[in-house]
């Protein structure tokens, strides 16, 4: 099953970080991109462990710094508060009800993401899509 855009956590947080850019939203979300990064480390780390083709190493790579290391270093003069923190609860909450909604169960998302990267197989929607162009 490929999973659809929404179902990934960490474009909604980067949607975020877009809107707080463009000044629409007042809640900072470098906590959130840190998390989404420090997982991602994670995910590299077993991509590396299960000899993963280059190709899909510089993928996840390149997206990843496009979706979280650029907007970390963006924000990394900015202070976050308390408030920011309530937000990303808020957020995970709305896309963990997104997720309910649409009948995904959060479990086997994350043991399929574990699997493909077991497999060599492309895990995201972006990564998937990139893939195919190159």
């Amino acid at each position: 099953m490929m999973k659809r855009f929404d179902f990934v956590f960490s474009y909604w947080i980067f949607i975020w970080y877009i809107l707080f850019e463009m000044g629409f939203n007042r809640y900072n979300p470098k906590i959130g991109i840190i998390f989404g990064l420090i997982d991602n480390i994670a995910l590299l780390f077993l991509m590396i462990y299960f000899s993963n083709s280059l190709i899909n190493i510089f993928l996840f790579c390149i997206i990843n710094f496009f979706i979280k290391v650029i907007p970390l270093w963006r924000l990394r003069n900015t202070d976050y508060k308390i408030s920011d923190c309530y937000a990303l609860i808020g957020l995970f909450i709305v896309y963990i009800c997104w997720i309910s909604i649409n009948n995904v169960d959060v479990i086997k998302l994350l043991r399929e993401r574990y699997d493909k990267i077991k497999n060599n197989n492309s895990f995201g929607p972006f990564m998937y899509y990139m893939k195919n162009i190159l």
